[in-house]
């Protein structure tokens, strides 16, 4: 993943990045206001000037972090097909470091987003991030679900990967891109989850194959208009 704090408008960007590089490198549980001084080119009371503890300061880097995304999601700046979109972003919960982009997680990244996920349990000020985290990235889910089902209906030849959906005796009942976004999202926790809590990777290709062949499966129902 990109640092998205290597060029610090204001001291907030500067204690944030500071907190980002200190937190990929220790991990929540190690992390505290101390090491994030040391990664800040500045007075590290400045730290404790802004913010009353680490939890603040994480929400807070949390949030900025999915601000830049959305920014991004309004500004078009995703130069891909809304499938490859999907692929991409499939790809990066279950292969974190595979996809070269400045919002793709690698697996330090990621490992660290598990961990503050955690704290959601019981703490009402992440789980008030999460919450609007999953609603973020779902919205953009449906939306890349809903482009790419009218380009399929449109016979984009870029977008017109459907297996063997098209070979269907009879018409399949519609469905919504939001059901299909809410299950995307879903199957990425899970492969974000399983990735950063276990040693084993035999399962990441063949979760791929499948999350794929669900898509090539979904997309020819979708209803581009809901």
């Amino acid at each position: 993943m990109h640092d998205p704090f290597a060029e610090p408008t204001d001291t907030r960007q500067a204690i944030l990045g500071a907190a980002f590089r200190a937190l990929c490198e220790h991990g929540y549980a190690d992390l505290t206001i101390s090491r994030i001084g040391e990664e800040f080119d500045k007075s590290p009371s400045l730290v404790y000037h802004h913010y009353d503890g680490k939890d603040e300061l994480l929400v807070d880097l949390l949030g900025f972090l999915l601000d830049g995304f959305e920014a991004s999601v309004s500004a078009g700046e995703f130069d891909l097909t809304p499938r490859e979109r999907l692929d991409v972003y499939l790809a990066a919960t279950t292969e974190p470091g595979s996809v070269d982009d400045e919002y793709a997680p690698d697996a330090e990244f990621l490992t660290v987003i598990i961990e503050l996920r955690a704290q959601a349990a019981s703490d009402d000020a992440y789980r008030d991030h999460f919450d609007r985290s999953d609603r973020v990235f779902e919205a953009f889910l449906e939306r890349t679900v809903r482009e790419a089902a009218a380009a399929l209906d449109a016979g984009s030849p870029a977008d017109a990967n459907l297996g063997d959906a098209t070979d269907a005796p009879h018409e399949p009942s519609r469905i919504s891109s939001a059901e299909v976004a809410s299950t995307l999202q879903t199957l990425a926790m899970g492969g974000m989850l399983r990735w950063a809590t276990t040693a084993d990777r035999d399962w990441a290709d063949g979760t791929r194959r499948g999350t794929r062949k669900y898509v090539e499966t979904m997309l020819p129902r979708v209803d581009p208009e809901k």
